[in-house]
């Protein structure tokens, strides 16, 4: 009897064990994720359970093996949920998905902040970008005390916030979403200071003068002559007569010809009956329009039309009489396309 006939009896389990071990192996950690397209994001609320981010893997239709993901979740002691934002992506492992919730490794987010006429509606937009709510940021941006840390106020909140593009975590708090903006306004400001002396104006009235040219073109080859030409009036004491500011002050963004008795409205944006700069800006600005008041075109211009063409540019002249030209066949042309 060979040494195999001898010792079959306790070599047929171990085979057996040994086969099961490696097939378990294979499916434990071959377990992929399937996901709809190349990538998508799973959302951790605060306080969920681990059960809890399961349910919503599977509501977000992401396939996975939830045996396999709860076994990992014990190897990796994944016993508490980490809020924040998580990219899941086709074909990676359960394990490493695991790995990434059990360690709160969350993928920051782009978040464009970019033009907001009103306070609503710059909360509005980042209602869904973020995790803290509409009104948790509304309630920050209308109270004075928690602003003062910024030099702010309720009026003027908006202003920290400069268009761009930034890198954050979802679950960003609202404070720590305030400090991080000041902080990038910051780094804007500083890299721009001297221009801002130069200009003899502070930041927010800068602000509020771009915000006007913001409004009146997008075309950004005009706006520092746009710019220039309100800094002529402000330097005379001449109102700015700056149709934008009447559509703020009726907070009606969708009026397309301002009409004579429109310009009596009773408001302090109302710059055809108030001289100087509104008391803050009416948008939030680019940071083309900003950096247009900041270089402003230096010119004797006083007046500016849109072209009748409508192709965006605008007529500048010094002389009244030619504004009033310029102003009548751009009427005209208002009148043939039946905008009242």
């Amino acid at each position: 009897m060979n040494y195999f006939q001898k010792n079959i009896g306790w070599i047929i389990p171990v085979l057996i064990v040994v086969t099961f071990i490696v097939f378990f192996s294979i499916y434990f950690f071959s377990a992929k994720v399937d996901v709809l397209g190349d990538k998508t994001y799973i959302y951790v609320y605060p306080n969920s359970t681990k059960e809890e981010v399961i349910e919503n893997i599977k509501k977000q239709d992401i396939v996975f093996n939830s045996f396999v993901f709860k076994a990992y979740s014990v190897l990796l002691n994944y016993d508490r949920a980490h809020t924040g934002r998580y990219e899941i992506k086709n074909g990676m492992s359960v394990g490493r998905m695991v790995n990434m919730l059990a360690k709160g490794r969350q993928t920051p987010l782009r978040l464009v902040i970019g033009k907001s006429r009103t306070k609503d509606e710059f909360a509005a937009k980042i209602d869904p970008e973020l995790a803290f709510s509409k009104e948790q940021l509304m309630t920050k941006l209308n109270d004075n005390a928690f602003l003062k840390q910024f030099g702010l106020d309720s009026s003027t909140s908006l202003t920290l916030f400069i268009p761009n593009t930034y890198e954050v975590y979802w679950d960003i708090s609202v404070e720590d979403f305030f400090k991080r903006m000041n902080k990038e306004q910051y780094i804007f400001w500083n890299k721009r200071l001297a221009k801002l002396n130069q200009t003899g104006f502070n930041k927010i009235q800068v602000l509020t003068i771009a915000s006007i040219v913001e409004e009146e073109t997008n075309q950004d080859a005009e706006k520092p002559i746009i710019a220039g030409v309100y800094i002529n009036r402000l330097k005379i004491n001449m109102p700015l007569q700056a149709d934008p500011t009447i559509k703020y002050a009726l907070n009606d963004f969708t009026i397309k010809r301002i009409t004579g008795n429109m310009l009596g409205v009773d408001s302090p944006f109302n710059t055809y009956r108030n001289a100087g700069l509104p008391p803050y800006p009416i948008c939030i600005p680019s940071i083309s329009s900003i950096d247009a008041v900041l270089n402003y075109s230096k010119h004797n211009y006083l007046f500016f039309c849109a072209k009748e063409d409508f192709s965006g540019n605008h007529n500048f002249t010094a002389d009244i009489n030619e504004h009033y030209a310029n102003a009548r066949k751009y009427q005209k042309a208002l009148d043939e396309i039946d905008i009242y």
